[in-house]
């Protein structure tokens, strides 16, 4: 149970109304090029929700899958399941967390969340996520959570005039099987904020 100094943190699907309340994000272009090599300037708020209308758009058989976490109504972070393939069984997942909310295991709950809908209800086989060689704290909660790194396209990141190996990494459905119960007790050992009405450290599923 949640103690007096967790943090709820309610964790949604994302409507196309949410934009306008995330778009100052994308106006930061040398923050989100840590997450992101497809928007080197900024943009309108109708230019960003033409851009995610097809990947929140839900249709009989989806092909994304995003969600929001926010803290007392505020937009703290953003994950997903992008370009999923029923026929092969596997999924591109993306994440971002606004600055005042890294290194608080964020990340780490929306990817465990994301891991358990890919895997414990939709049957996929493999995930697989992409970033910049040069961000260590996504490296850092990858690994911990049980990615592999599985190649690089070299070079292919460019930001602030510099290129940047893309790192790919991937996790297979029964790696998560094996290892889940670890990452959601050192999460719940190490994370003061908790899911509400999605838990993982309340009835994960």
């Amino acid at each position: 149970m949640p103690d007096e100094t967790t943090q709820i943190v309610t964790w949604r699907p994302m409507e196309l109304d949410d934009i306008s309340s995330i778009s100052n994000w994308f106006w930061n272009v040398s923050d989100v090029a840590l997450f992101d090599r497809g928007l080197p300037v900024p943009v309108s708020v109708d230019t960003l929700r033409e851009t995610w209308r097809s990947s929140i758009a839900q249709a009989s058989r989806p092909g994304a899958y995003w969600f929001m976490a926010e803290r007392d109504g505020t937009a703290v972070g953003i994950a997903g399941l992008e370009t999923v393939n029923y026929i092969q069984g596997d999924a591109v997942l993306p994440f971002f967390v606004t600055e005042g909310f890294r290194k608080r295991g964020l990340a780490t709950a929306m990817t465990v969340a994301l891991l358990d809908l890919a895997f414990r209800r939709l049957r996929l086989h493999r995930v697989t996520t992409f970033y910049r060689a040069d961000n260590a704290a996504t490296a850092r909660v990858l690994e911990k959570i049980g990615f592999t790194e599985e190649g690089r396209f070299r070079e292919a990141w460019f930001v602030e005039g510099d290129r940047k190996d893309t790192v790919i990494a991937g996790i297979l459905g029964s790696e998560w099987t094996t290892g889940r119960d670890k990452v959601i007790e050192d999460l719940a050992a190490s994370c003061t904020l908790s899911f509400s009405p999605i838990s993982w450290n309340g009835n994960p599923g």
